[in-house]
């Protein structure tokens, strides 16, 4: 009979199996042993997976002594064990490759003959890979950059130091792609090992390049094995498909290129065709047994921490509960239906800019493929009143999935609860029920949610005094029952003292359209936000049949408000043609937040200012303390004598030069325009796209950035030659 800890792990790997497909069976192994008058067992425990796919099994042995007499079957380095051995099953597994562990004793009912398939073993994709395109697209990329930034002469150091010191990269390959592969090698515990690759045309040429660095490289007898010897390690390097192989790290082993590595040429040129540089996660090498156990495990762990807590209330409960759920069910259907995600950085020269990509590819015919294209089956409401020259805008238009709005159902009815409870403890008048204001706006936001089209805008205006007013909305069902449930919460709330503390509750501020408007304005007024909003500063809200709309900003916001309601309703009278814009886009010019943030910054520090002096002035009327009584300054600083005080504050002085120089660089360039960043995503062929797009601006930063940086570097080696020779003397 199995120990409970065993027999635990058996079932749980069998309810996993149940739903991934695969079979687990523990062969256990006892032996009995008597040590210092003391019976010891031994148990010696074989782990078989089977999966339908490949009919293949693997052995993953683990050996269990402990001492039975006087400790619990609980005993804590037998289940820590039993714990390591699902971890290690877990993060190791990479894919499904013809193998089999062996073990020092053979369970007895083990079939010599077994063949099948190893979960620990890797082969033949990495995890991850970090991509440059080339050596020659990088090169082109910098001159790009530095001539855009006014600053060649900064490319000419580069380019300096390439044909010099770099002999022109001779022996490589400038025009194929290179950099590093990631691993989870089949070891415990399981760290990653990184694997960088360089295209190689003349291993003579190449050898004579990397030997101008302390280092010696020795050729072994195997075909294409090398290794370089250097000071304090050894680096062993494989040589194929017109490749290097380097493992990286203190102490690479050797056993790293033993595995079967792909053609870096094939295997990443649509990566190296799209991007300068990316970063790619493949979670579709991992095997599909694998991926199902590592959710088991998170929904395990996760699943303990959404139990009611102590005192929780119900409604709160719910509500958390669900949207845990709801987050392990999003992770799951990342994992398991995900291909790839890819990073990318890419300069265009043609458009002047830099996108930035993050690209999610999804395995065909998955629910999470099918979510993503029906995502923007709806354009949006809003699109006659988007300004792509506002500061700020914003807008997304997309269907939700069927589990969001499941769990969202359950969510509403978890408010539907709190709700109740903070009127009845608070003492907020009689206990809604489904017919009341409350309760029917509760309804309405559920019938919206049944419809699932998240519909929002939001964006920066001017008002009437020259201000910042951020005007937003989001379309709704039967939003009549939500504002009449809005009048009734405000009025039972306006008296309660957190509700007072926040500002003046004005309700019924305003009407237009039909629409009534409730506004609060907040007690606390700063000066650098009164500078940017202006005076009396607070948010109006009301909604209308279809239509939520908002408004921040200073008492002229209101104005602003209702001048973009109208401007909508025009549109909407006379439709036109109007070119749709992607699902989601948000679009910020970043020169005209500088300008208000430095307004800002500017009455921040005179009401500052104004408020020390004030201080001082009732300071000094107030009777001054006589200097008698005073206590002497007390001294400060490096009393040792020694010079690190003083040179610790000649670097931090020059650490602050240079981060007001970068500061005044970016206030400076963005100044000249081509400031705009957009944000937009957009489906592909199997998933989604989501791109960040800086425009010339930013990459007139980036080139100055980096020539201030080179520029200080010189100077560091300069204010470093001046110390020596003042040694010397």
């Amino acid at each position: 009979m199995f120990r409970p800890e065993i027999a635990c792990l058996l079932a749980n790997l069998r309810c996993h199996g149940a739903r991934s497909g695969m079979h687990a069976t523990l062969q256990v192994q006892r032996s009995l042993a008597i040590k210092d008058g003391e019976l010891i067992i031994r148990d010696s425990v074989r782990l078989i997976f089977q999966t339908p796919k490949t009919n293949s099994h693997t052995g993953f042995p683990m050996r269990f002594p402990l001492n039975y007499s006087p400790r619990p079957f609980a005993d804590f380095r037998f289940r820590a064990c039993l714990k390591t051995m699902l971890i290690f099953a877990l993060i190791c597994s990479l894919r499904s490759a013809n193998g089999q562990t062996s073990s020092d004793e053979k369970p007895a009912s083990t079939n010599s003959k077994e063949k099948g398939f190893s979960l620990i073993a890797e082969g033949t994709r990495p995890l991850a890979t970090v991509t440059f395109a080339s050596a020659d697209r990088f090169v082109d990329e910098a001159r790009y950059i530095f001539d855009i930034a006014g600053s060649p002469e900064s490319f000419k150091i580069v380019e300096d130091w390439l044909s010099g010191t770099m002999n022109d990269l001779e022996g490589f390959n400038r025009e194929k792609p290179f950099g590093v592969m990631v691993y989870l090698p089949a070891v415990f515990p399981p760290l990653p090992e990184f694997i960088a690759f360089v295209p190689v045309d003349s291993v003579e040429a190449a050898t004579k390049l990397v030997e101008k660095a302390p280092v010696v490289i020795s050729k072994k007898d195997e075909e294409g094995r090398y290794e370089v010897i250097g000071a304090n390690r050894t680096y062993p390097v494989l040589i194929r498909d017109g490749y290097a192989f380097i493992p990286l790290g203190n102490n690479p082993p050797v056993e790293a290129l033993d595995r079967p590595l792909p053609n870096p040429a094939r295997l990443l040129a649509s990566q190296a065709d799209q991007f300068d540089v990316s970063v790619c996660l493949d979670i579709e090498s991992i095997p599909v047994a694998t991926r199902a156990l590592l959710m088991n495990i998170i929904t395990s762990g996760i699943s303990t921490q959404l139990q009611q807590r102590d005192d929780e209330p119900d409604g709160a409960y719910r509500i958390r509960k669900t949207e845990g759920q709801r987050g392990l069910q999003a992770l799951n259907q990342l994992i398991m239906d995900c291909q790839k995600l890819t990073f990318g950085i890419d300069v265009v020269q043609a458009e002047t800019a830099v996108n930035i990509d993050i690209v999610i590819d999804a395995l065909e015919g998955t629910k999470m493929l099918q979510e993503i294209l029906q995502s923007t089956e709806r354009p949006s409401y809003f699109i006659p009143v988007l300004d792509e020259d506002a500061a700020v805008s914003i807008s997304m238009s997309t269907m939700m999935a069927e589990r969001d709005k499941t769990a969202y159902t359950e969510m509403i009815e978890g408010v539907r609860m709190e709700v109740i409870r903070l009127i009845e403890e608070n003492k907020l008048g009689s206990t809604p029920d489904e017919n009341s204001p409350i309760g029917l706006a509760l309804s309405a936001i559920q019938k919206s949610l049944d419809v699932g089209h998240v519909d929002i805008f939001a964006q920066f205006y001017t008002d009437s005094a020259g201000k910042l007013a951020i005007v937003g909305a989001s379309r709704v069902e039967e939003g009549d029952d939500m504002g009449a449930g809005l009048l009734d919460a405000l009025t039972r709330l306006k008296d309660v003292d957190e509700i007072k503390k926040a500002g003046t509750l004005q309700i019924g501020s305003g009407e237009h359209q039909g629409i009534t408007f409730h506004r609060l304005t907040f007690a606390m007024q700063p000066a650098e936000a009164v500078e940017v909003f202006g005076n009396e500063i607070g948010i109006t809200i009301g909604v209308g049949a279809r239509s939520v709309w908002a408004v921040l900003g200073g008492n002229s916001s209101y104005g602003t408000l209702t001048k973009v309601m109208d401007e909508l309703e025009e549109a909407n009278q006379s439709p036109q043609d109007y070119t749709t814009p992607p699902n989601l886009r948000v679009i910020v010019n970043v020169n005209q937040l500088v300008e208000m943030a430095t307004n800002a910054d500017t009455a921040g520090k005179k009401a500052k200012a104004e408020k020390e002096l004030a201080a001082a002035a009732k300071d000094a009327a107030q009777a001054a303390t006589p200097a008698a009584d005073a206590a002497p300054p007390r001294a400060s600083g490096n009393r040792s004598g020694g010079g690190g005080g003083r040179q610790g504050g000649e670097r931090a002085a020059l650490q602050a030069q240079r981060r007001e120089r970068g500061s005044q660089i970016f206030r400076d360039t963005l100044a000249e325009g081509d400031d705009r960043i957009e944000i937009d995503s957009r489906l592909t062929e199997t998933g989604a796209r989501v791109r960040i797009r800086l425009e010339q601006g930013f990459v007139k930063i980036f080139g100055r950035l980096i020539t201030m940086r080179l520029a200080g570097a010189g100077e560091e080696s300069q204010r470093r030659d001046d110390v020596e020779n003042r040694k010397s003397e």
